[in-house]
């Protein structure tokens, strides 16, 4: 499916970084330490030749994303890791002169507009236009063997004249999609300076902030995560999960948009069916009703028990709401998780939607505005959250967040984004384009439920929309 035309290392220019730089691993950094890394693809119109894309636009690539890594020089060090588990040595992101960022350009002559859709597709189909890690090596620091994980690969692959893909790969223990985000959007302010020579003014954005001696360690929460996830194995248990309760394994993606109409009648049924719900946003109510979908979806499958808990987790955004609180562009994890738990039967009735919008909204409303700071109980998180996951019971999470508006602020010269996915997120949300209310909402699960959720998924919103 692709060939590659080049491999390199990108660094930034010499001399525009400090010689070593070490961002010691927070407890909100220690959370996701057991994720696998993730990995995006963004999608641009972009008629030109291989010949022209190799000799024009690869070394405009090279020049931004070097000129970019000055600012964001974490992301081309490495996860420090020591071999011994009570080492005084930190887990840190270390960056040194000589770290570079693995880049891959290639070529693919499949079809481009179906590789880009939005329709039921081969759940691998993006795979290949993702890169992968390097490799983990090994080093000394202060006498000590330590593991040093690369944090961040980039892969850019031309369709002859129809397109290209941006597939970035990167550690969650190094940034969040916001951090993440952040990245994206510079080097594309920059690439779009270069390419399009558009004026330096048009190429503004966001420093990252990188002073983590405001964020507060309440109750030792470093150490109690630390500890605890150093050697975690949660997210084996959640993909085992996932993959126990599915009905079929011939995976399929695809992707569904709730527009503003769909949005606002989903809000207004449950304001009419349950009056003091709380925080009944677009995010309560798609998160609700795509886990009523699933639930459906899963019921006429016959699996499982009628009572089964469905378990739904979901991330939120910590930095402006931290006392004191972080600057939007601060680099590194600043998220939290919880798990909503809600029996099959009460999520797939007549009522399950506004059911599983009441357990969202209560659950939200309850972690973004606790008079005790959003960190209240942080501690409870290690024990409570992830107890269904554990017992083996059902398990989605929602990836991305419609905040990251990937389609109305990603351009690296040639115009907005064709299509934004994640390639491995069973479930993601983002912000729809061409909209900056529609939201997207990217699927992977068996083929054969895919069909079905499809169905229940369309089915759902006409009714919505009657009252």
């Amino acid at each position: 499916m692709v060939t590659v035309l080049e491999k390199c290392r990108v660094s930034p220019p010499p001399g525009t970084t400090a010689g070593e730089i070490s961002l010691p691993l927070t407890f909100l950094d220690f959370t996701w330490l057991p994720f696998p890394p993730i990995s995006r693809v963004i999608f641009f119109d972009i008629s030109c030749s291989t010949d022209h894309f190799t000799r024009n636009i690869i070394p405009d690539l090279k020049t931004s994303l070097s000129s970019v890594l000055q600012h964001f020089s974490p992301l081309a060090g490495n996860f420090i890791k020591p071999a011994n588990s009570n080492s005084e040595i930190e887990f840190q992101i270390r960056y040194v002169d000589s770290d570079s960022v693995s880049v891959t350009f290639a070529e693919c002559n499949d079809d481009f507009n179906h590789i880009s859709g939005s329709q039921v597709r081969d759940a691998d189909i993006l795979k290949p236009l993702a890169p992968q890690l390097p490799r983990v090596t090994r080093l000394k620091l202060s006498g000590e063997e330590c593991s040093a994980y690369p944090v961040l690969a980039i892969q850019v692959t031309i369709f002859p004249n129809n397109g290209v893909c941006f597939g970035i790969t990167s550690s969650h223990v190094v940034a969040d999609g916001s951090a993440m985000f952040n990245f994206v959007e510079a080097w594309a302010s920059l690439a779009r300076q270069v390419i399009s020579k558009a004026d330096a003014a048009d190429c503004d954005f966001q420093r990252p902030y990188y002073d983590r001696s405001s964020l507060k360690n309440p109750l030792g929460l470093t150490t109690m995560f630390k500890s605890h996830y150093g050697d975690a194995n949660i997210f084996e248990q959640m993909e085992k999960s996932i993959l126990e309760h599915s009905a079929g394994d011939i995976k399929a993606r695809a992707t569904f948009v709730l527009n503003k109409a769909n949005i606002e009648a989903l809000k207004k049924l449950v304001i009419q069916k349950k009056p003091g719900v709380p925080h009944v946003s677009s995010f309560t109510v798609a998160c609700a009703y795509i886990w009523t979908c699933m639930a459906k979806t899963r019921a006429a499958f016959g699996q499982g028990l009628e009572q089964e808990p469905l378990n739904f987790a979901i991330t939120y955004n910590c930095r402006a709401r931290l006392d004191p609180p972080l600057p939007a562009s601060y680099f590194g994890n600043c998220i939290m998780a919880f798990v909503s738990g809600e029996r099959r039967d009460n999520l797939a009735g007549e009522e399950g939607f506004v059911n599983a919008a009441e357990v969202i909204g209560k659950r939200l409303n309850t972690k973004l505005n606790n008079k005790e700071g959003i960190l209240h109980n942080a501690e409870a998180f290690l024990k409570t959250e992830f107890e269904g996951v554990k017992r083996g019971e059902w398990f989605i999470g929602i990836a991305g967040s419609p905040n990251l508006d990937y389609y109305n602020t990603v351009d690296f010269g040639w115009g907005k984004p064709r299509k934004f996915e994640f390639v491995s997120e069973p479930l993601s949300i983002s912000r729809a384009k061409g909209s900056k209310v529609d939201l997207e909402l990217g699927i992977i699960m068996p083929k054969n439920e895919v069909d079905v959720f499809s169905s229940i998924f369309a089915q759902g919103l006409p009714g919505v929309l009657s009252t």
